[in-house]
This record gives structure tokens, C-alpha cells and sequence, in this order.
């Protein structure tokens, strides 16, 4: 929008729905992928992530976990050729909501000893983009 030149709602919606498209396509390509990991390999994937020797819980709580972030990647997958309803509208919401407590978790968890693998300040760093990324495309604002 130019200073001083309101617009029309349904062209900030529109403008809106550009920008929250590839950011959609990014969270559910790697949503998906890392749930598949940790489905299949949930052992490895919890050492990438946190820097220790899987533990015997590890495979069942890998795997639930893989399950939920797959799921995640498929609604960020069906959200992006919604135009504005009520499922799109509810997927920003949780995946922003999501990033960003994924990324303080991840990041906090580094910054503490917690997790040392090799992977945890990248993903949390990139949880906490796409979180800002969200809120900055106006998430709030794509109302059905």
C-alpha cells in the first residue's frame, strides 16, 4: 500500500495470500520431510536433533512425533489452495504459533546444553523465520 492511497481489502487479502503461499509450500515440504524422518528413523533423527544416543522410548515418541509433524505438512499443504477461508485461516495460525514455540524450544535448548546435536540451532533458527515470516504476512489478517 503507498502512503496515503488506501486499498481495497480484496487486494491486501490477495497480496496476503501471495506471500503466505510459498511460506505454506516451505513449512509443509519441510514439515513433511522431517516427520517421514523421524517416522522412519527415529533413532537417528532424535541424535541430529539433540546430540545423544537414541534411548529406548526413543522409537515410540520419534515416531508420534513424526506423525504430528507430517500432519502438519499436510494441512500447510491443503492451505494453499484455500483463498482465504476458515482452514486457511486456522492453519496460519497454528503453523505461526507452532514455529515460533518450536524455534524458542529448539533455540533455548541449544543455548542451555540441553541438545547439542548438529542440527538443532538450524532448526531453530529457521523456525523462528518462518515464524516472523508468518506474522509479517499478515497472518491475523486473512479472515474468511
Amino acid at each position: 500500500m503507498q502512503r496515503g492511497i488506501p486499498q481495497a481489502p480484496g487486494v491486501a487479502a490477495a497480496r496476503h495470500r501471495s506471500v503466505q503461499r510459498p511460506l505454506l509450500t516451505i513449512c509443509a515440504v519441510v514439515e513433511g520431510l522431517a516427520g517421514l524422518a523421524f517416522i522412519l528413523a527415529p533413532g537417528r533423527s532424535s541424535a541430529l536433533l539433540l546430540g545423544r544416543p537414541a534411548g529406548p522410548e526413543t522409537s515410540m515418541i520419534g515416531r508420534v512425533t513424526g506423525v504430528a509433524l507430517a500432519a502438519l505438512g499436510v494441512s500447510c499443504w491443503g492451505a494453499i489452495a484455500d483463498n482465504g477461508g476458515a482452514a486457511r485461516s486456522g492453519t496460519l495460525r497454528a503453523i505461526t504459533l507452532y514455529n515460533a514455540g518450536a524455534g524458542l524450544c529448539l533455540v533455548l535448548f541449544g543455548a542451555t546444553g540441553k541438545a547439542r546435536g548438529p542440527v538443532v540451532w538450524g532448526a531453530g533458527v529457521l523456525h523462528l523465520g518462518l515464524a516472523g515470516a508468518f506474522a509479517a504476512s499478515g497472518t491475523a489478517a486473512v479472515r474468511p
